[in-house]
Order: structure tokens, then sequence, then C-alpha cells
């Protein structure tokens, strides 16, 4: 999909009120994978045992949609990243560079330490699943598989950029990864993955055991409602509700785009208003700025 030079002007990101930018650390512990790191799939684990990485004031929020178009902000553009020559970093930088034009102008590049021990994270919680419950059962399995983002694979070749605008009460995530032959049999799995969820399991039920307290929360997954020749081949809603409450505690979209050669995904995690077309359009062309640049 060729970038639409007015788009920004027709998309309007949620006018809310301004929190102090917090880049997710790529470093964490299993228990807080998702509030640390909104990986571009949410997975089990990390949307069951944390909380959201904007914190309470966030869901006061309750995702408030303001008037200003997203071509009103007057920050100043970040400053270059200098990611690097390879295929991916070049990739990871256009998008970031495209998500500035929407007014997500706070960006850190993880490093390569961050990346190896996120993967070593991401091992780490494939191994403890005794205390997480998932209703209906069946969905279990294909909720834990879900756990997946190009950096978590073991490519040489991966990189990510957090992003974050003033006027957005959570973050957006780039990644990219080069992809050798077991890698893209891995990413074909992960899109499997994400039609049986989406067929079988759009809406579950997820009681969390930890410290002596048992936590349910009610899990709903939906189809993104991708443009027509959008650039992703995969597109996914997440909303999170802790039982009892009447709006999402936790709301994210990812979109995932696969080429031959690379594996890049998009996402924003955050405030209801994530889950709106607003976020599947800059979601799109963030996506086509790093498959251009491939």
């Amino acid at each position: 999909m060729s970038a639409d030079p007015t788009l920004h002007r027709r998309v309007q990101a949620p006018a809310v009120r301004a929190l102090p930018f917090r880049t997710p650390a790529v470093r964490t512990s299993s228990t807080r994978a998702l509030a640390a790191r909104p990986v571009a799939v949410l997975a089990a684990a990390g949307l069951a045992l944390t909380a959201c990485s904007v914190g309470p004031e966030a869901e006061s929020a309750g995702g408030a949609q303001g008037a200003g178009p997203s071509s009103s902000v007057t920050q100043a553009a970040p400053t270059a990243l200098n990611l690097g020559d390879r295929p991916d970093q070049v990739m990871a930088e256009a998008a970031a560079a495209r998500a500035a034009t929407f007014g997500f102008i706070r960006q850190q590049a993880a490093s390569a330490e961050e990346i190896r021990t996120a993967r070593e994270d991401g091992r780490a919680r494939a191994e403890d699943t005794g205390r997480t419950e998932v209703a209906p059962e069946v969905c279990a399995a294909p909720l834990a598989a879900l756990d997946f983002s190009p950096i978590l694979l073991d490519q040489e070749q991966a990189s990510r950029v957090d992003v974050g605008a003033e006027s957005f009460q959570g973050t957006g995530t780039v990644e990219v990864a080069r992809l050798d032959g077991p890698g893209r049999q891995q990413v074909e799995r992960h899109l499997q993955t994400v039609n049986r969820l989406l067929t079988d399991c759009g809406r579950m039920e997820m009681t969390v055991h930890e410290g002596g307290t048992s936590t349910v929360y009610v899990v709903q997954a939906d189809a993104a409602a991708l443009s027509e020749g959008s650039p992703a081949q995969s597109g996914l809603v997440w909303r999170r509700t802790r039982t009892g409450q009447g709006a999402p505690e936790l709301t994210a979209q990812v979109l995932t785009a696969v080429t031959p050669d690379e594996v890049v995904m998009v996402s924003f995690a955050g405030q209801p208003a994530v889950g709106e077309r607003q976020f599947t359009l800059m979601a799109e062309e963030v996506l086509a700025a790093a498959l251009r640049a491939g």
C-alpha cells in the first residue's frame, strides 16, 4: 500500500491528558512482560499477569477522543535513531520516522543486550504456565503460542523501536527481523495461530493465581479492520478487562507483514481507543514505510 500523504490529516489521535513518556524496558521479568514490554502479540502470561504499562491514569481516561488531528502536532521531530545499515535496522528506522509524522516523536531503540534478555524472558515464560487457567480450555495452547514477536525469533538480525506521544497514553512498537528458513516457518505458524484464535477463541476467561489470590480477566480477540490492499497479512485487536469492570484496562492492536526475507510487526497498546480504525490506519502506514525501505 503506498503512503497516503493526506492520512495524517484524516487520522485523529486521542487527545487525552498527557503522561510522562515511559519507554518500556525490554529487560523484564516473566510476571511483568506486558507491563514493561507490550510485545507485538500479547501472550497469555502478559495479558493476565500484568497491569497496563501506562498506569491507572490511562484506565481512568477511557480512551476519550479529541478533535485535533495529529497533523496539528507542533513538537520537534525526533533525532535520527541511527540504528545502522542492516536491512532490519533501515526498515525499523523508516517505520519510526513514519510514526513520528503522526506525533509519535518520543522514540527509543532496544539494544542488542536488551533483545537477548527479551529472548531469555520469552523462554522463561514458555516454561511458566502453571499460574494461569484459560476457559475454554481448548484456547489455552493457542493463546500461549501467541507469545510471539520478531525480536523473540532466533534470528541474527532483529531490531525494535518503541514510540510514544504526548497525546497518547500508551506506547507503540515497531519490530523487524530478517528471516531464514526456520524463522519463516515460525512466522507462518504464528499467522495460523492468530487465525485459529480469531475463529475459535474470540472471547476467553483467564484466571491468574499469584501470591495466594486469584484474579479473573475477560480477554477478547477481534480481527483488525484492515484496509483494502493493506500491507498487513494479519491484524489483531486485544482487549483485556478485569471481571466487574465496565471498560478494558488494556487494549492492543497488532499488525504483521511478512516478505520472503523479513517480518515486520507494528503494535499499539494502552487506552481503549487503540482498538479503533484510526490506529489501524496509522499502523498500516508505519508498516508500509518499513516495507518500502526493505
